[in-house]
């Protein structure tokens, strides 16, 4: 069993309709400039052209280079401001803008979050900053969702919620409303058990 569904993904992957969708070169200069001529940026570039031949979900992590990367336990600052963030913010609002002159913005929603924030408290030795999962954001764009909200409030030190405190349970319930799977949907394990696929609220006021 397992060697037939390996068989049907080399099939899948090598057929042309697939190898043309993961050719960027295929787009103008100036599109593969605008989303950003790095990695991060050519993967959402690459995103984008799987959902309009589409696929239905698609998901990017960040590379991890040694170097560029998120995990900032040491200089924190200057790694946000000279080669995490732009990159992140030239590829994310390249997208957004992206999909609404294709027209696919209100079918799409756009997830941008990460599995855990980062403690308030600055590192002395290293001015980085260490894992954090009790207070973070994520961020939610297009597929009905109501831009320019903001949902939920941290205390003063960024430390933990004082208002509204959003699970991941909750942020996964809210992905599987707007994707339109149901409430009661479940998902039957090996012994045929169901399972309830929402564990969480979906934030409705968001939407």
């Amino acid at each position: 069993m397992l060697g037939d569904f390996q068989q049907q993904a080399v099939e899948l992957l090598t057929t042309p309709t697939v190898r043309d969708a993961f050719d960027v070169r295929q787009e103008p200069e100036a599109v593969r400039d605008r989303y950003g001529r790095n990695i991060h940026g050519q993967c959402v570039l690459l995103a984008r052209r799987l959902v309009e031949r589409g696929v239905p979900l698609v998901s990017i992590n960040w590379h991890n280079d040694g170097s560029t990367f998120w995990d900032t336990h040491g200089q924190n600052f200057t790694k946000l401001k000279e080669k995490l963030c732009p990159p992140a913010d030239q590829a994310l609002v390249a997208l957004i803008d992206d999909l609404k002159e294709r027209g696919l913005f209100d079918d799409t929603l756009v997830v941008w979050v990460g599995e855990f924030g980062r403690t308030p408290r600055i590192s002395d030795a290293n001015a980085g900053r260490e894992h954090h999962p009790f207070c973070y954001s994520g961020l939610l764009a297009g597929g009905g969702v109501r831009g320019g909200a903001v949902y939920g409030q941290s205390d003063s030190q960024g430390a933990y919620p004082a208002k509204d405190p959003v699970s991941p349970q909750d942020f996964t319930a809210t992905l599987l409303h707007v994707l339109g799977v149901e409430s009661a949907a479940t998902l039957a394990d090996r012994e045929q058990r169901p399972h309830p696929l929402y564990a969480g609220r979906p934030l409705l006021e968001l939407l």
